[in-house]
């Protein structure tokens, strides 16, 4: 039947001609890749064969797991960390999401993801070693053979088989010259199993009133499979429509200013990723892509500039699963340079290689050879730090020499409906002093724990201002683990730039339901000379209420409070200080930061707590080095040379 449908005699025949075909990885130039690494990448070298020797070992490290050997038969359907497996049965009707149990279903999904296939394509290109193309076909074999199609688990979400097949189509550019998939067998298993996963994907695609980063993968899926299969009319239906839902969706999901609607920098990443991808599949299947489309992809990027702190972190905001469309780096987990290194080619954009600073690993394997060529062609040169807004989008970013500050001044996510967004607007990230020094959150878990679910998305993980111990955005019930309700509207967002003071103010209605309808306003002024961030969170409304402020320090900072001072070490030393308003009180909690998902880190909060009446006011700061009595009296101050101001944007 595959066979028919593509026009070919065999399927060495339909094997080589999918070879020859356009993909973003070029095996006729293997030689030249590798050469190319060797001088500009050397040292990654041993990096990436040592991670893919632990896959060879069956060693993986996947959603906080740490290091686990896994056996001789990865276990597929099982979520390794707690041991639960889930049964052979036909997929849409398998209950996973198993709150009343300690069990996280994205273990296998992840698993079952493959993508660790380029890591072992990468090392086969680099050292020409069989054992990993030979690895690359007894998982493929092994997975086949014990996931029949629509059975298990691994088929119950429509983007975890579409990200699957993105990989295993990406292994399938890696190895095809390798003696390992010589197999008429294994050419004719690979490649009809891809086709079924075309089929999959096109049947149960997550559509829904208002679609996010599932659909869209589901998309990116097509538009790999259909590409692959397009002599096929089948292959040809599936690029249709995931080339349809790519481009429309990104006017849906994304801001005309660049951010993701999910209110999330780890789906951001992700959903950029997934327009990335897909429109260079489309562009090199000789589809053109809409001039908005295009034009708004480079706006995500520029966002990513924005958002990126000094080290090239991103802020922890929102949800964070570790999701992506496919993994060819050996960056850290957040760090996001290389989506603007790959923006940097894509755009001719020399803002963007400035940001990014060089053209990392993961870069080069998207971009190649030529797209090496075109980054070193830009002009990158390094100029002094600008703030940005993103007004549609609802995120802002005030930046200076040695200060980078985002604050969320969005709605919840989702369009009001919660997804991904946290309990945290008008809440910041913050780095001062040369070290990152108020952080987000992070997510930690999902369905494996709704305790910390619920948690860790919560207005207690953020740095914002909590009245009465109620929830910006009341949750909608515990089990309802995706939805918040949209209390907390942002009003009156108004923001000025300048040459030596960066000014944002905005107020939300997420306490307004309380008896005195209280209302929280925050000011922020940044000096543009980086020693000092100055905050005013004002409450306005009636009757009596608690009132508290909580700011969550990076894990690496260490804390102690000396009256209305709190003094931070770990680093430059830096502290927070109480400035005026009405009197509160100061001390310290333990709280917990999530770097990456199923991962939690000891962290410590300062916290400002006060009863009484509102209205009620607080003026606080960070500053650089020692609190004195001038450093104090001079943060003051730019609040009030701010306020003079009259046009405030």
């Amino acid at each position: 039947m595959l066979l028919r449908s593509v026009g070919a005699s065999s399927i060495e025949q339909l094997w080589e001609r999918l070879r020859r075909q356009p993909f973003l990885l070029d095996p006729s130039r293997r030689r030249e890749y590798v050469a190319l690494f060797d001088r500009a990448y050397g040292s990654r070298r041993t990096e990436i064969l040592t991670a893919a020797d632990r896959v060879l070992a069956h060693e993986f490290d996947l959603l906080g797991s740490g290091a686990c050997a896994l056996g001789a038969h990865l276990p597929w359907h099982e979520d390794f960390k707690s041991g639960r497996r889930w049964p052979l049965e036909y997929a849409p009707d398998i209950r996973y999401a198993e709150l009343d149990r300690p069990t996280d279903v994205k273990v296998p999904w992840e698993l079952s993801r493959c993508q660790h296939f380029t890591l072992l394509g990468e090392a086969f290109w680099l050292s020409g070693d069989e054992r990993y193309a030979r690895e690359f076909v007894d998982e493929l074999a092994d997975w086949i053979d014990r996931n029949p199609w629509g059975y298990g688990v691994n088929w119950a979400c429509p983007m975890d088989v579409a990200l699957r097949a993105v990989s295993w189509i990406w292994g399938f550019y890696f190895f095809a010259e390798s003696e390992a998939c010589a197999s008429p067998s294994f050419r004719s298993a690979l490649l009809r199993s891809l086709y079924l996963h075309g089929d999959y994907i096109a049947s149960h695609l997550e559509k829904a009133d208002v679609n996010g980063n599932h659909y869209l993968c589901d998309a990116v899926g097509l538009v790999f499979v259909g590409a692959l299969f397009r002599d096929s009319p089948a292959g040809r239906r599936w690029l249709a429509t995931g080339s349809e839902i790519v481009t429309t969706e990104i006017e849906q999901q994304v801001s005309e200013d660049g951010v993701d609607f999910e209110q999330s920098t780890a789906y951001h990443r992700l959903v950029l990723e997934a327009f990335t991808t897909s429109y260079q599949m489309l562009r090199l299947a000789g589809q053109t892509i809409p001039a908005g489309a295009w034009s708004r992809l480079e706006r995500m990027c520029e966002y990513v500039a924005a958002y990126l702190k000094p080290n090239g972190m991103a802020p922890l905001i929102g949800d964070a699963d570790d999701g992506r469309v496919q993994k060819l780096g050996t960056q850290a987990m957040n760090d996001h340079r290389y989506l603007l290194s790959i923006g940097a080619v894509l755009f001719q954009n020399g803002e963007l290689k400035r940001a990014a600073g060089d053209l990392g690993d993961e870069a080069f394997w998207f971009v190649g050879p030529d797209g090496v060529s075109a980054f070193d062609r830009l002009d990158g040169a390094a100029h002094e730090p600008q703030s940005r807004a993103f007004p549609t989008g609802g995120m802002f970013v005030l930046r200076a020499r040695d200060a980078h500050l985002i604050v969320d001044a969005a709605e919840v996510g989702m369009r009001g409906r919660g997804g991904h967004g946290h309990n945290d607007v008008l809440g910041f990230e913050l780095w001062l002093g040369g070290r990152n020094l108020i952080t987000d959150c992070g997510a930690y878990l999902y369905t494996a724990s709704r305790e910390w679910r619920n948690r860790f998305r919560s207005t207690a993980f953020h740095n914002v201002v909590s009245i009465d111990g109620e929830e910006l955005n009341r949750f909608v019930g515990p089990d309802a683990l995706w939805q918040l309700t949209y209390d907390a509207q942002p009003q009156h967002v108004r923001w000025r730039f300048g040459c030596e003071l960066d000014y944002f103010t905005a107020s939300h209605s997420g306490y307004a339901r309380l008896a005195g309808s209280p209302v929280v306003q925050r000011e922020l002024v940044l000096a543009r000379s980086g020693v000092a961030l100055v905050g005013c969170d004002t409450v306005t409304g009636t009757g009596t209420h608690r009132f508290e402020w909580r700011f969550h320090l990076d894990p690496d900072v260490r804390a102690s409070v000396d009256g209305t001072v709190v003094r931070l070490d770990g680093g430059n030393p830096c502290s927070f200080a109480l400035l005026g308003g009405d009197p509160a009180r100061l001390r310290l909690e333990t709280g917990w930061v999530s770097p990456s998902y199923g991962v939690r880190q000891q962290t410590t909060v300062i916290v400002a707590d006060a009863e009484g009446a509102a209205p009620r006011s607080l003026t606080w700061a960070f500053l650089v080095g020692t609190p004195t009595a001038e450093s104090c009296g001079a943060a003051r101050d730019l609040l009030m040379r701010v306020r003079s101001v009259d046009h405030v944007q």
